[in-house]
């Protein structure tokens, strides 16, 4: 595993680039709903922490965009509407003035919009926003220096990230993701996804025996690394330019049709082709999804 797709491993731990500091001093764990996991330092600085919380109907379009210190995480919830969770973290000289300044963040939803208003003017700050999706939901997500993390729901989702990662778990349904300086990583068995890194890599994990719809996903400049079942039923196109280094690790790849020294592409499985995977100028590993490496 290499350092980009070690990043998306796990809950998905994200440095946030905030200033000069090491950027092991600023770790961000994006996980639970109540904020008990949002952990943050900024360099020396005292750090307080302040929660809000919002909520929106269903039936419109959810447009996401924290500021620039933000991440957003999308999860299953258990109602009929948007339920909203804004973690903010703020540092400071002294204990006080940090609170001061994360109370003063304001979590703004309006006509299906979530902002952040009222930010601290310094940049030891951040914020994750935890959105709680109902099913068939329709939300676009755009952060910049920060994580998107989908996991267990369906719907239709647009996710863009600048200079941070995408991690899309077991999600079902229309999808579109775009990184750019960061990874992408894909998890599950069904829908319609559309994924492109630029200077980034793409982690696929085919879950089952079948990927039920369509998923084509496109590195360029950045490597490939496919996890696929021994026993998978659907079709498998994996490609890449011509002098990327392959390092193919299933029995599959010894009787696939298409391997050649020349355009490099290698394909699994029968008819029909429901996953094509690509990248320009990256390398390629494919892995048997049981074996842990």
């Amino acid at each position: 595993m290499n350092a980009w797709t070690a990043g998306m491993a796990g809950s998905m731990v994200l440095a946030l680039a905030m200033g000069p500091e090491p950027q092991s001093n600023r770790k961000v764990e994006l996980e639970s709903a109540d904020c008990s996991r949002h952990n943050v330092m900024f360099g020396d600085d005292q750090v307080a922490y302040a929660v809000q919380h919002a909520t929106a109907p269903a039936g419109g379009v959810l447009d996401v965009k924290p500021d620039s210190n933000g991440g957003v995480k999308i999860e299953k919830g258990s109602g009929r509407e948007y339920s909203i969770t804004a973690c903010i973290g703020a540092g400071a000289e002294s204990r006080d003035e940090a609170q001061r300044a994360a109370d003063a963040v304001r979590l703004s939803v309006e006509g299906g919009r979530v902002r952040i208003t009222n930010a601290p003017t310094s940049r030891s700050w951040s914020v994750q926003l935890i959105i709680e999706a109902p099913e068939g939901a329709q939300i676009n997500a755009e952060t910049s220096n920060g994580p998107i993390g989908i996991s267990g729901v369906s719907g239709t989702f647009s996710a863009r990230a600048s200079n941070g990662p995408i991690a899309l778990d077991d999600v079902s349904g229309r999808v579109t993701a775009r990184a750019s300086n960061g990874p992408i990583s894909v998890k599950g068995s069904s829908g319609e996804f559309d994924v492109q890194t630029d200077n980034g890599p793409i982690t696929v994990s085919l879950m089952g025996t079948q990927w039920d719809g369509r998923l084509e996903a496109q590195a360029r400049n950045g490597p490939l690394h496919v996890r696929i079942p021994a026993d998978y039923r659907s079709g498998v196109e994996v490609t890449s330019s011509r002098h990327s280094p392959w390092n193919c690790r299933v029995e599959a790849c010894r009787g696939a049709s298409g391997f050649s020294e020349g355009d490099r592409s290698v394909r699994i499985g029968p008819d029909p082709v429901n996953v094509r995977i690509s990248t320009v100028n990256g390398p390629v590993t494919i892995d048997d999804a049981a074996v842990k490496r």
